[in-house]
């Protein structure tokens, strides 16, 4: 534990100045450097973040702290990935009985509950089967 707790205040102390502190961002300059560029530049300098995909750069953001700023190895990755899948099958399956625990003691025994019950599973279907013939149409 104190190996751990020891990587966990090192990571706090080196990330509290950027964790703690508000920035403000002018993108003015960067946005007229951009409109006054030609296409060959534009795509030789390709800075627009409008472009950045935000998902892989946070994860490959992530990944560069924990190794470089942390020093810490990559290897156990897969694992830990496996532990997390693993984890969220066990939250689905808790909350799907946990759904069906209500379903039973609340919808089951209301006769009103019960209409509204099939009355919002109804129109989910019309949703969805609408949907479904939408998404065979030709234009």
């Amino acid at each position: 534990m104190m190996k751990t707790i020891t990587r966990l205040h090192k990571a706090m102390v080196v990330l509290e100045y950027f964790t703690s502190h508000s920035w403000v961002w002018n993108t003015d300059n960067v946005t007229m450097l951009i409109n006054q560029m030609g296409a060959e530049d534009r795509r030789v300098f390709n800075f627009d973040v409008r472009q950045l995909h935000w998902a892989e750069y946070m994860e490959n953001y992530c990944m560069g702290t924990k190794k470089y700023v942390l020093n810490e190895e990559l290897s156990g990755l897969p694992a830990a990935r496996k532990h997390l899948t693993k984890l969220r099958n066990i939250r689905y399956t808790f909350n799907t009985v946990l759904v069906v625990l209500l379903w039973r003691v609340f919808i089951a025994r209301s006769q009103m509950a019960r209409n509204i019950w099939y009355f919002v599973v109804n129109l989910c279907f019309k949703f969805l089967s609408y949907f479904r013939a939408s998404s065979t149409m030709r234009y």
